[in-house]
């Protein structure tokens, strides 16, 4: 949960590029590459914002879409009865032994789901399910577009306050990108991408490094 607003970050931006008055780079300017560094970072990380629907309610059979607001399949933790549900599973797996599995609309509960990032939308369900079989379900979504109310961007930012260094540097990249005609300015614009790139990096690694500290465990 955030608590810095999207203003906070626009007076920090500003304060870096010494653009005063926000003569240079007005603040709606400045917001628009806010929003847009958002979305770039749930593009790169799903994670960062994401929605747990606890009652999906299935179609019948084992293919199914997520809702209408989803970018990619974070998890399906469990059936509404609690059982639980494993995954993401080799589909291969399936197609070698039960080549027929697709067909299967008759479960109650699922076991297995089965996600594939080249079609981000869908996922399908081992076995197939009867119409209105209830899941949890989290996805990712894309973060809401924060909208200028007189003069002011006065909300608080839709990620996790632990993202707002990364934000700064893509308002930052965006707004030297802009300048590209100035000699310096291509290359302040690519150091502050390659630093967005490496605070999203790191993050990733330190979040590997700890799933694995808690599997030896």
């Amino acid at each position: 949960m955030s608590l810095i607003t999207s203003n906070e970050i626009l007076l920090r931006v500003n304060n870096l590029l010494n653009d005063s008055g926000f003569i240079r780079w007005p603040k709606q300017e400045l917001l628009d590459y806010l929003n847009d560094g958002q979305r770039a970072i749930v593009l790169r990380r799903p994670d960062a914002f994401t929605s747990d629907v606890d009652d999906y309610q299935c179609i019948a059979g084992t293919k199914q879409a997520l809702p209408a607001d989803a970018l990619r399949l974070i998890d399906i933790p469990r059936n509404a009865s609690g059982r639980a549900i494993r995954g993401p599973f080799d589909r291969a797996v399936l197609d070698d032994n039960y080549p027929e599995w697709y067909a299967g609309n008759s479960a109650t509960q699922a076991e297995l789901f089965i996600y594939d990032e080249r079609n981000p939308k869908t996922f399908y369900l081992y076995p197939g399910v009867v119409v209105s079989t209830v899941l949890t379900v989290v996805y990712s979504k894309a973060p809401p577009t924060i909208s200028m109310v007189d003069n002011d961007a006065d909300e608080l930012i839709s990620l996790d306050d632990i993202y707002v260094n990364a934000i700064i540097e893509w308002i930052m990249y965006r707004c030297y990108m802009k300048d590209a005609e100035y000699a310096a300015n291509p290359n302040k614009s690519m150091m502050h991408q390659n630093a967005f790139k490496t605070q999203l990096g790191e993050k990733t690694q330190t979040d590997s490094s700890m799933a694995g500290e808690l599997v030896k465990e």
